[in-house]
């Protein structure tokens, strides 16, 4: 009788034990469950196990396509945003970004296509690529692009991780305010790789990711589009801009909290002289007139403890070392979730002279010092002088 209780014990025991790893594993598969999309209520556990196993393997490849896209941060200035970098470099490679599927249709455009081929974003987005191109290269892009599709009819992805890049040459579109005129192609030169793209947002890889995530596409591993920079095949040292009739007085520019410039806008450099990449990640003080540090720097203070002020009318060197005179109304913005502040927004404006003639009030050399009758150097409107500073009032 002994020996039958003790077995007795242990199969109760054993009994015990495997309907508490039962209750935990049934907890954990609700757990999963209740992640899912979509209607789980009639999920067995291996359809459970089954959907999660498929999420975490399409997790990975979005992952690892995520790191390949990811500007590594050992030759990319700390200062700027991936979006800032690649705008930069696209500018200085006369080219932009295009995403395509296999059969033409545009998905994305960068915004540097205006600049090089006349073209919105807006305007060519959703439309057919070979609509921009000559009648007698259709066939050939055309091929080019659905050549994958030639080496398996379901592209895995193995061959979309393996080195599957793809250049060729062609001509694209001009674009025209004259939609009478005779249209002109530029000779242009594509060069990227197939990628898969899904439904579901994901980290925005240079500005296009949230472009493929379109919800009428179908999932990852599925649907295959062309990625590509597009580079001008002749540069254009002379690049053509619109007129615009507005005066050259104000430019914007953006500085971190220790006033280093982080942009500067399409105005500043007929003014200044300066480009943007000149200027970005160097301090705004290096070309201020020694005379007007001291004022400028309780201007920073005042802006650092109240958010936003006006500056007093200052001395900036340009790149030709001559001395014009700013006036700058500045903003601090903050982060929309913590409140932290984030950087500064200032609009420059050239202060004219007092008796209205010239843009720029005569300035004194470039690193000499000037008198004390500084005030009478410039008057502004309202008797305001260079030597006042609204914000310290």
């Amino acid at each position: 009788m002994d020996e039958d209780e003790k077995d007795r014990a242990k199969r109760a025991s054993r009994n015990k034990s495997e309907k508490k790893r039962r209750d935990q594993f049934n907890v954990l598969i609700k757990e999963l469950s209740s992640m899912l999309p979509g209607n789980t209520r009639k999920m067995d556990k291996t359809t459970v196990l089954e959907k999660v196993i498929g999420f975490l393997q399409k997790h990975n490849e979005v992952s690892a396509q995520t790191e390949i896209c990811d500007i590594q941060q050992d030759w990319k200035p700390s200062f700027l945003s991936n979006e800032e970098f690649t705008q930069l470099m696209l500018e200085a490679l006369d080219g932009f970004i295009i995403a395509v599927t296999t059969d033409g249709s545009i998905l994305y455009v960068s915004d540097s296509i205006t600049p090089l081929l006349g073209h919105l974003p807006s305007d060519v987005m959703d439309q057919n690529l070979l609509n921009f191109l000559p009648e007698q290269e259709h066939s050939e892009v055309y091929k080019m692009l659905s050549s994958h599709m030639l080496v398996t009819d379901s592209p895995s992805p193995e061959y979309l991780k393996s080195d599957n890049d793809l250049e060729f040459y062609c001509h694209l579109l001009r674009g025209s305010l004259n939609p009478k005129e005779f249209p002109t192609y530029e000779y242009i030169k594509f060069v990227g790789n197939f990628r898969s793209y899904n439904n579901e947002p994901s980290p925005s890889c240079n500005g296009f990711d949230s472009a493929l995530s379109r919800p009428c596409r179908v999932p990852l591993g599925k649907e295959v589009c062309f990625i590509a920079t597009v580079r001008l095949a002749t540069p254009q040292f002379l690049k053509e801009m619109c007129i615009v009739d507005e005066p050259l007085e104000e430019f914007t520019s953006r500085h971190s909290l220790e006033w280093k410039f982080l942009f500067l806008d399409h105005r500043a450099p007929p003014i200044i002289g300066y480009l943007p990449f000149e200027v970005l990640g160097t301090s705004g003080y290096d070309y201020y007139h020694v005379d007007d540090l001291e004022l400028l720097a309780r201007c920073h203070q005042h802006l650092m403890q109240f958010g936003k002020g006006k500056s007093c009318c200052y001395r900036f060197l340009t790149k030709g070392q001559q001395w014009i005179w700013l006036q700058t109304h500045y903003y601090i913005t903050y982060h929309q979730w913590n409140s932290k502040p984030e950087f500064i927004v200032c609009t420059h404006s050239v202060v004219r002279c007092g008796t209205g003639v010239g843009r720029h009030p005569p300035p004194p050399t470039p690193g000499a010092r000037s008198e004390p009758q500084r005030p009478q150097l410039v008057s502004v409107s309202g008797g305001q002088t260079q030597g006042w500073c609204p914000a310290l009032q």
